[in-house]
């Protein structure tokens, strides 16, 4: 089955629940309040550009509407920005122009038709000079009218932004907050279908099953953006459909690693850390070895680390001081996660919650074959690691 998550990605159709209906509606009170400014707020991926888009096509034809991403920008860009919004693609030298020439529209506006609409996105993001000249546009009138309707959306509460000496003239303005609130479980299965319905996906539960739907509502926390982005991801993975249970991981899982490693410790030396990546890990006092223990009690090939897929074998090489686990010399022994190894005056902490002890080492003849294996390995490594010497002809006296 082939999926296509465009109804997801490209945002074709606009899905309203609960917190979003009451959104809309406390948007509209813009236009009929005649203080007319509005504060809308929730977290990134509450689905507040997706409002104001909505908003914007369901008054649009009997309004002139601007919406501005005002995030970091200067006043001048910002001006510049709402004028083009306005339809007015102009170049202008300063701000004060900039400033009048909106004020001669929105007043114009407000005396032929109905006061204009102005969006500002992110106002939480704002530079104090920017919000300035928001303050200016807001304390414009007609006729003891306020001639510019404003809606301000912002990541969180700018009460306290509101509320300071400098934001008074959008403060006494202001009809209200609306705090957008995530869906429920219900809401979001009918979210995620309707929207794989406008991508062209004609039975969604063959996509995701009720279950599917309510484990996505739970990891989103029911907030739109987050369960797009999800459902989105999850279907592009997807190697088959029905999408299983199993098939969703929480992005907000670490990431657990089971490769078993060797915390090595020398008193007064600061600890190393060893991963056990490789299958076999020679230890010795030899630079051919894969753990090199510089210690005077440790054998230039003193002992073997093997790892399968749930233990590590620890082998005692017939090294000429021996190897202790735990204070108890061994020949061989299946490591333990926080068992200490002993090496002359060297500690190996093995560090390895995932492993167990399912194998058991009694050959007697595997520390010599390991041995002779890891010699032979070695000398091939240093072959291969040194150049061939040509030997210099002796001058004759």
């Amino acid at each position: 089955m082939q999926v296509d998550g465009v109804g997801l990605r490209e945002q074709r159709t606009f899905v309203r629940y609960q917190s979003q209906r009451e959104a809309l509606k406390f948007l509209g009170s813009v236009l009929t309040d005649e203080r007319g400014v509005a504060l809308l707020y929730g977290p990134k991926s509450s689905g507040k550009s997706a409002i104001a888009k909505q908003f914007v096509r369901e008054t649009q034809s009997n309004v002139s509407i601007a919406v501005v991403d005002a995030s970091r920008m200067k006043t001048s860009d910002l001006l510049s920005r709402i004028l083009e919004q306005f339809g007015y693609h102009v170049s202008l030298d300063s701000i004060d122009e900039m400033l009048n020439m909106l004020t001669v529209f929105v007043i114009q506006q407000t005396r032929t038709n109905q006061a204009p609409v102005l969006i500002v996105e992110n106002v939480n993001n704002m530079f104090p000079s920017a919000l300035g000249a928001l303050c200016k546009l807001a304390s414009l009138s007609v006729n003891r009218r306020f001639a510019l309707r404003l809606v301000m959306v912002s990541d969180r509460d700018i009460g306290r932004i509101i509320k300071s000496p400098s934001m008074r003239a959008v403060a006494e303005r202001v009809i209200g907050k609306c705090e957008l609130g995530p869906m429920t479980s219900a809401e979001a299965l009918r979210y995620l279908y309707a929207k794989l319905r406008s991508g062209g996906v004609e039975r969604p539960d063959d996509i995701f099953s009720v279950d599917v739907c309510e484990k996505l509502h739970s990891l989103s926390g029911g907030w739109p953006g987050d369960l797009d982005a999800m459902a989105l991801s999850i279907i592009e993975q997807a190697g088959e459909f029905p999408i299983r249970l199993d098939d969703i991981v929480d992005p907000n899982e670490p990431v657990v690693d089971n490769t078993p490693m060797m915390i090595i410790t020398l008193t007064g030396d600061p600890p190393r850390e060893v991963r056990l990546s490789e299958k076999r890990a020679l230890i010795g006092r030899s630079e051919l070895s894969d753990i090199v223990i510089l210690d005077q009690f440790v054998s230039g090939q003193h002992a073997l680390l093997l790892r399968d897929e749930n233990a590590v074998v620890l082998i005692d090489l017939k090294s000429r001081n021996g190897t202790f686990v735990n204070s108890r010399q061994i020949r061989s022994k299946v490591l333990l996660h926080n068992d200490i190894v002993s090496l002359g005056d060297h500690r190996m902490k093995m560090v390895y919650p995932a492993g167990h002890s399912s194998i058991e080492i009694e050959d007697p003849d595997l520390a010599d074959t390991a041995k002779m294996k890891n010699i032979a390995d070695a000398r091939r490594a240093r072959k291969e690691k040194i150049p061939t010497l040509v030997p210099i002809p002796q001058r004759k006296r």
